[in-house]
Formats: C-alpha cells, sequence, structure tokens
C-alpha cells in the first residue's frame, strides 16, 4: 500500500490508498510507525485534503470502504449531506427505519475515509458537535470552512437539515 502525508497544524494528516482511498486519518488517528511507500498521488491527495480541511476547498477521489451492510447503510446517507449544511444521528437513524442512534454514532466512529463520507456533518440533537477521530475542534473548523455558522458551541438552526 502507498500513503501519502499533509502538514496540518497539529501535525499530520494521512492518506492510505491502493487504487482507490481505504484510509484519510487525521491526529490523533495518524500511526506513528508507517511501514509503508510514500506515493506522489497520496501525497496530492493529503494536501487536497488539507485545503478542504483548512479552507473548505472541496474535493473528491474514488475510494473503497467497507462495514457490515448497516454501517454502509449510514455511509450511503451521509454523504447525502451537502457542503455548509449538517444533520443528526437521530435524523439519520430515521431515515434508516430503526431508532438505532447510538449504532449510527458508532458507525460513523468507524468512518475511515473522513471527508469523502462526511461524519463531521453529523450532530447531535441538541445541535452540539460530537464525536470525530480528529476531535470536536476540528470539527467545528471543518464545518465552519463549509460554511456552517454556530451560536455558541451550536450549530444554528438554519444549517440542519431536518430530514435526509
Amino acid at each position: 500500500m502507498n500513503y501519502g502525508l499533509a502538514q496540518l497544524n497539529n501535525g499530520y494528516l494521512f492518506v492510505l490508498m491502493e487504487k482507490f482511498i481505504t484510509h484519510i486519518m487525521v491526529p490523533p488517528q495518524v500511526p506513528d510507525t508507517i511501514d509503508l511507500v510514500r506515493d506522489s498521488t497520496a501525497d496530492e491527495i493529503a494536501h487536497k485534503a488539507k485545503r478542504w480541511i483548512e479552507h473548505g476547498e472541496d474535493f473528491s477521489y474514488p475510494f473503497s470502504v467497507t462495514g457490515t451492510p448497516f454501517q454502509k447503510a449510514v455511509y450511503d446517507i451521509t454523504q447525502t449531506i451537502p457542503k455548509a449544511k449538517v444533520s443528526t444521528y437521530k435524523a439519520i437513524a430515521e431515515k434508516m427505519n430503526t431508532q438505532a442512534y447510538r449504532a449510527v454514532g458508532q458507525a460513523l466512529h468507524a468512518n475511515k475515509i473522513l471527508l469523502l463520507i462526511p461524519c463531521h456533518r453529523v450532530i447531535g440533537s441538541d445541535r452540539t458537535l460530537t464525536g470525530f477521530g480528529g476531535g470536536i475542534a476540528l470539527k467545528q473548523q471543518i464545518l465552519e470552512n463549509e460554511g456552517v455558522h454556530f451560536e455558541g458551541k451550536k450549530v444554528k438552526k438554519e444549517y440542519i437539515l431536518e430530514r435526509i
């Protein structure tokens, strides 16, 4: 497998790929030791992901995702949340005809392809930011750079999709 790195303010953003992206990780998720081959394409993707985080610039690239059927259903729904909008764990669960809100959160926690499967766009029903591998501050930074505005620590209501 190949990897690419991009420098963030608090460490490195890490992209792992073969033909497709298999992981995008942010600190503290980046492994201490990397026994892989550095690749210019992966480096370019890492820098594009960095620009997304720091400036809200979109990028896309083919990716491969693994997971249970439930996780994949959560990922499919999460990908429908547009830039500058957010949804809730509850809304995703309701879209799946279940009340398994926590299971939705666990599925998003298992997401290995941050940004491309935009788990940062999923928030608590009380409009607060919860659970993100790179930390809440980074989640807020990404959302702000995508155009989401806050009232204190809560997302302003007009940015929340009531239904997906």
